[in-house]
């Protein structure tokens, strides 16, 4: 795991109010949307598979902007990485609301993890590319009032506002 929450801080916990993992964070559409989220106060958990120095970069960046960040390697096809994913997250901030699937890799691992420990009422989008959410993982969302969307790139942040807005108030 890259970074810490905003005083520096790697092995404690930072609580936030809003917690959002975004695969593909290090760069174009998950970097621009780990940025806007980090604006609106959200800590983020960018999620790279080969380029460590550019999640690192983008860290860096959003730390020195007073956010709280890190980054998590996963491959998003391997189920072990996935469950260490959402452990890591959620031991670096208590838990997590949202999920943003920027890349066209497997996502099917990544929906049922979110099944398990995204917050009641919290949200996941998704690029239209991406998997689909399978029935099953679907109808575990629902129950648990998990918002589901996909969504173009450059319509992934107001699908999030209108949710935000929505469910925070």
């Amino acid at each position: 795991m890259i970074g810490s929450g905003n005083d520096g801080r790697n092995a404690q916990k930072f609580r936030a109010d809003v917690v959002a993992i975004v695969t593909g964070g290090a760069s174009g559409t998950g970097r621009e949307v780990a940025r806007a989220l980090t604006d609106w106060g959200w800590a983020i958990v960018i999620v790279y598979l080969e380029h460590q120095r550019t999640a690192e970069a983008t860290v860096e960046e959003i730390l020195a902007a007073g956010g709280n960040v890190v980054a998590v390697r996963a491959d998003p096809a391997d189920d072990l990485d996935i469950q260490r994913l959402f452990a890591e997250s959620i031991a670096a901030f208590e838990g997590i609301d949202v999920v943003v699937h920027t890349t066209t890799c497997s996502a099917s691992l990544l929906y049922q993890n979110a099944a398990r420990h995204v917050r009641s009422r919290g949200a996941i989008v998704s690029v239209p590319a991406a998997d689909p959410v399978t029935p099953g993982v679907a109808r575990q969302l629902h129950e648990r009032g998990i918002s589901v969307e996909s969504a173009p790139p450059e319509d992934v942040v107001s699908f999030l506002d209108r949710w935000r807005r929505r469910v925070l108030g």
